[in-house]
């Protein structure tokens, strides 16, 4: 599979995965276009991927990237209050830590949660996407809820 072959087929999909996290498209567009970049640079071993693989890998390493990038923001030091909204730095550490609890989830559980709740694909719909049945795409959603509900809670 060729590089533009992999952007043609998968560009939808991680590009609606990527805003899925992110809240906001052009912050999904700057992780998508990293997303691709780390692909050509790694295109070595991508080449022998299959494409259900080199789908996957795309899925992983945009994952990734976003951790990194919660992680980065989370790590700097906000200036002084005076400086921003106390709602709006609440707000940033809660979405921050939303980011955080579903990246715990394994990966099939968090693609599925991801697309289903931020996205608004139906179990139907994802099934379809991912060649699995309704019952397994639901059974995942029900599994995630329950480890998120149960981080929560810790």
């Amino acid at each position: 599979m060729e590089l533009e072959e992999l952007y043609g087929k998968f560009y939808k999909e991680i590009i609606t995965y990527c805003t899925a996290m992110t809240k906001n498209r052009a912050s999904a567009e700057d992780l998508v276009q990293e997303t691709y970049l780390r692909a050509f640079t790694h295109w070595e071993d991508l080449e022998d991927l299959s494409r259900g693989q080199s789908r996957a890998w795309l899925y992983k390493t945009a994952r990734n990237l976003f951790i990194d990038q919660a992680r980065k923001q989370s790590r700097e030091t906000p200036m002084k209050d005076e400086y921003f909204p106390l709602a709006a730095f609440e707000e940033d550490l809660s979405q921050a830590a939303v980011a955080q609890l579903i990246a715990r989830l394994p990966e099939g559980e968090r693609t599925v949660f991801t697309l289903r709740y931020f996205e608004g694909y139906n179990a139907k719909e994802l099934g379809d996407m991912f060649d699995l049945p309704s019952a397994t795409v639901r059974s995942r959603l029900a599994s995630a809820k329950r480890r998120l509900r149960q981080w929560v809670e810790e």
